[in-house]
């Protein structure tokens, strides 16, 4: 009985001890696990008049809004259909009723740029800019400019 225990006691105090080494060497230097991606833009989309653009008729039906990407020097349209958006946006709605389109914004880069065409309908086709912060565990979206104007935190409302 007194061996029994006497094993029982050392099997344990090596459980133990494996545990507490493979604790201690896990405590080791930190190293960056993430990607940061934080790249979408906001658009409100509004007529002469104020009202919500989007929606609004035929010729703005959110399901006719395409985006394109330019890659060197074609525009290209974009569908991933493993994404949760995979149109590259997305329209929701805010807290005062407001149709915000959100855009996620091409990722070919020229430099730190990258270009994107917005196209609401056939007619109509805005053109985003985005300069982006890249690292090798982020890319961020610092400034955005649509139809050259310079967009004010990634957001801007424009009436068409």
């Amino acid at each position: 009985m007194k061996i029994m225990k006497k094993r029982m006691i050392i099997s344990v105090a090596i459980v133990l001890n494996g545990i507490l080494i493979i604790g201690v060497s896990s405590c080791g230097e930190k190293t960056d696990c993430c990607t940061i991606i934080d790249v979408d833009v906001q658009i409100h989309y509004q007529t002469q008049s104020g009202e919500n653009l989007i929606n609004s008729d035929d010729d703005f039906n959110e399901s006719n809004i395409k985006i394109y990407y330019k890659n060197e020097d074609e525009f290209e349209y974009i569908f991933k259909g493993n994404l949760d958006y995979p149109n590259m946006h997305y329209v929701n709605e805010d807290e005062n009723g407001n149709l915000i389109l959100t855009v996620f914004p091409s990722n070919y880069y020229e430099g730190n740029l990258s270009t994107t065409l917005i196209e609401l309908n056939p007619n109509m086709v805005d053109t985003l800019v985005c300069e982006f912060e890249l690292g090798s565990n982020r890319e961020i979206c610092k400034r955005a400019w649509i139809n050259s104007i310079e967009m004010n935190n990634r957001y801007i409302e424009i009436k068409k």
